[in-house]
């Protein structure tokens, strides 16, 4: 019953107003926007506190599992995270032996991270919260609603010039995990 109230609720709010001024504060797209991933952060930090991590040590776990061997630069570009901050994640996450670094044998100065044995555990946790997560978000939405959300937030990323980064495929004789 509530899911239907707010789907009339959505269904009368304009997107775009005649007069600015009577687009109402909680009516704003980016408003709601906002108040949507402040919420998501406050949960997702409430998820992850007892594996320990902080959202952006999680965000830097994932990465690495999901490319290993990516330079810290690399990383940084796909998290669009400052480098200096990535860096920070790294150091205190290789302290705690999740992620290590190796050489990348076409360039002995870029340095490839990896995940540790204990790092693919927690990793393996954080896809489980993920999923969870995931799952809980859709929940009260049939299959095409989830799948138009994950298109205009798609829409929105790539107009504000965020998201997904192309890069260069990698093969694994590259990265020299020693």
């Amino acid at each position: 019953m509530k899911t239907q109230a707010i789907r009339i609720a959505i269904e009368k709010t304009p997107l775009r107003a005649k007069d600015p001024v009577a687009l109402a504060l909680e009516a704003g797209l980016g408003f709601r926007l906002g108040r949507l991933a402040r919420h998501l952060r406050r949960e997702w930090a409430q998820e992850l506190k007892p594996l320990g991590l902080s959202p952006p040590q999680a965000a830097v776990v994932r990465g690495v599992a999901a490319e290993p061997g990516c330079s810290l630069r690399g990383l940084a570009r796909t998290l669009d995270a400052d480098p200096m901050n990535v860096k920070r994640y790294v150091d205190e996450l290789e302290q705690r032996a999740l992620i290590r670094t190796g050489n990348l044998t076409t360039d002995r100065r870029s340095r490839a991270l990896l995940l540790t044995e204990a790092g693919e555990n927690v990793a393996h946790d954080i896809a489980r919260l993920v999923d969870t997560q995931q799952h809980w978000l859709t929940g009260s939405m049939s299959s095409e609603e989830a799948r138009n959300l994950g298109v205009g937030l798609a829409l929105l990323e790539a107009r504000l010039g965020i998201g997904a980064v192309e890069r260069p495929a990698r093969s694994a004789d590259e990265v020299d995990p020693h």
